[in-house]
């Protein structure tokens, strides 16, 4: 079965919202490794109904790592990350 025949009207707006409800899944089920895969199929769905291949979505993977190597970074309250550059 075909992503489009599972979720027919959903667009990559619609992923996007399901991405961060599949993300607070995996934040409280952090030993639970099938909520990481719902993470990460959820993301290829978005990226799929963006217009977007799995190949563009590995190379701008690999473009931003680069960008993200040379940022610098401070740790904030809630023990996440920021760009301070």
């Amino acid at each position: 079965m075909e992503e489009n025949e599972i979720f027919p009207n959903a667009g990559s707006v619609e992923h996007l919202k399901k991405l961060k409800h599949e993300a607070d899944e995996a934040i409280s089920k952090q030993q639970d490794l099938i909520e990481y895969a719902d993470c990460l199929l959820t993301l290829f769905a978005t990226v799929y109904k963006a217009g977007f291949t799995y190949q563009d979505l590995l190379n701008s993977i690999k473009d931003k790592l680069e960008i993200v190597k040379k940022r610098n970074w401070t740790k904030l309250p809630d023990g996440t990350y920021q760009s301070c550059s």
